[in-house]
């Protein structure tokens, strides 16, 4: 996938993105946080590779100010389920598939960002607890979290249980605490 955005004069930040699949070019546009639409081609077909696809995608969306999100405007949302063992169960292995899958769809759908991947384990707290840790990329940390909790809740993917957190992609920082289902402030990665 590539994406390219771009901030209107309104303050919305509009996406443009690409990737391959089945065989066609799905290019997908919108403003971030609301689904966008998508139209698609067979590939190879009018572009006979992605390299000459890319390059026409460049030049329509770089001529109208479109770009790459630098680092420092993409934010790390960890979202968080207690576990009971450092293996988890088979129900935490569920889990972890369908909240990856869920939240790859909403934020992909939503020009938000992507999952980046996950971990499971023993997290810092001085006191023994284990966690499913799940990482996104977002590039607005606000509707970031709007769309985490509004998917988990939709899909009925243990949504009181969960706790995101953030923090700037281009710093080493701590991750801040911004939701808790359960309302405890207490966070440990």
């Amino acid at each position: 996938m590539f994406t390219l955005y771009k901030k209107n004069p309104d303050g919305k930040l509009l996406y443009a993105e690409y990737w391959i699949e089945d065989d066609q070019l799905v290019e997908h546009v919108g403003t971030v946080g609301a689904l966008g639409t998508a139209s698609r081609i067979d590939f190879p077909g009018e572009y006979q590779n992605e390299d000459e696809f890319k390059r026409n995608f460049l030049s329509r969306y770089t001529s109208q100010c479109y770009e790459e999100a630098s680092k420092q405007e993409v934010v790390i949302l960890l979202i968080q389920y207690p576990m009971k063992s450092i293996s988890g169960s088979k129900r935490d292995l569920w889990l972890k598939e369908k909240a990856t899958e869920a939240l790859s769809s909403e934020l992909g759908w939503r020009g938000l960002g992507f999952v980046d991947g996950f971990d499971m384990g023993k997290t810092s707290k001085p006191v023994t607890q284990y966690a499913l840790n799940i990482y996104c990329h977002v590039v607005d940390e606000k509707l970031g979290i709007q769309a985490v909790k509004r998917v988990l809740r939709e899909t009925r993917l243990d949504h009181t249980q969960i706790k995101i957190a953030s923090r700037a992609m281009n710093c080493g920082a701590a991750f801040v605490l911004q939701y808790s289902a359960k309302k405890d402030s207490a966070f440990y990665v």
